[in-house]
């Protein structure tokens, strides 16, 4: 993608930099431009490679694709069923999900003695037979759709759900590797689509009916879901704010569902995960931070999980141009147990009005 070439580019040129002041005898001005040379490329995925990095994991085995492809053929993704096409970059056949309407990827191939996995929206990068071809023919053309909140949503939410189909796919093919063998779901991250446009306050789902109906500020602090008919069904409450009404995480947030208290909502930190801990009365629920999605432009982003269970994941774009809506927050909910819906949504309109106060 665009994104990640433009980092790769920069990296390119700050250690060409960083070279051409070595060569005049600027030796510690090279250095320090070096070492910022390595954080760039860092953080684009050169070192800890596997748990940097959204859209590709590598593994080491010697899983044959043929005898990978006949434990996954019959399981259903967000971008469908398995097929057996070729990659370009890659040597033999390789494993294609998708693509989707937007050309959302994911692909298992091998190189040497890894498989890869990794998304892609270059379609001309597969090589497939001309029976495939039909798959390939009902893609969203940008030139003729209007970019509006809900269109965008949805296009985040593919970039999102394949994001989370790489990382249980890798889990599964880890532990293949490790010579355990890991259920395979007739369904693999299989979800509800909702999305929430501030312009409008409506939590919508994939058909664009209302929901639900959100409320949210930061001055003073509201964050609230309602039913359609206007009445309130849950909301979130911090228990402290200083002298100029910012609010003091140490303290904790008190949740209410139907006027009563609900649970209690607590910011956590455990080694390289972080997010939020919600103790209710429903069960306790761990939302978990993960890095910014940039190919659907969303940096909110938490995974919502009950005992290890993946229950729904929150994008979040807090501050977007839309020719139709103007700067707007828009966020998306893939939900993969329906029962907590009215939850996912206090914890979005919840997360959401807390990054609030980093906007101008």
């Amino acid at each position: 993608m665009k994104q990640d070439r433009a980092v790769t580019l920069l990296g390119v040129l700050t250690i060409i930099t960083a070279l051409l002041a070595i060569s005049v005898g600027r030796y510690i001005m090279g250095g320090v431009i070096l070492l910022l040379a390595f954080g760039i490329f860092w953080n684009r995925g050169l070192g800890r490679f596997n748990d940097r990095s959204l859209y590709e994991k590598v593994i080491r085995t010697d899983i044959d694709i043929a005898d990978l492809y006949r434990r996954l053929e019959n399981m259903q993704t967000p971008l469908g069923r398995p097929w057996i096409a070729q990659h370009k970059g890659f040597d033999g056949d390789s494993i294609v999900f998708g693509p989707s309407a937007y050309k959302d990827c994911v692909v298992i191939s091998r190189k040497k003695g890894d498989l890869d996995i990794k998304h892609l929206t270059l379609v001309d990068n597969i090589i497939r037979k001309e029976e495939d071809e039909y798959r390939f023919s009902s893609f969203v053309d940008p030139k003729e759709t209007e970019v509006t909140p809900e269109h965008y949503a949805k296009f985040a939410g593919l970039k999102l759900a394949s994001v989370v189909m790489i990382r249980h796919l890798a889990e599964m093919i880890e532990a293949m590797a490790a010579g355990r063998e890991p259920e395979i779901p007739p369904e693999l991250d299989v979800s509800e689509f909702y999305y929430h446009n501030s312009s409008e306050g409506f939590f919508r789902n994939s058909d664009g009916a209302d929901v639900l109906e959100v409320k949210n500020s930061y001055h003073p602090f509201e964050a609230r879901v309602l039913d359609t008919d206007g009445n309130e069904m849950a909301s979130v409450m911090p228990r402290s704010f200083n002298g100029k009404g910012v609010v003091i995480d140490s303290a904790g947030y008190d949740m209410y569902a139907d006027g009563k208290h609900f649970g209690d909502i607590s910011r956590y930190k455990e080694g390289k995960r972080e997010g939020f801990i919600a103790d209710t009365d429903a069960g306790k629920f761990t939302v978990t931070i993960f890095p910014a999605c940039m190919r659907a432009n969303i940096s909110c982003n938490y995974m919502v999980e009950m005992d290890g269970e993946l229950k729904a994941v929150i994008g979040g774009s807090p501050n977007i141009l839309f020719e139709s809506a103007g700067y707007c927050e828009n966020d998306l909910i893939l939900s993969y147990d329906e029962d907590y819906l009215v939850l996912y949504a206090a914890l979005e309109i919840f997360i959401m009005t807390l990054n609030k106060k980093f906007l101008k």
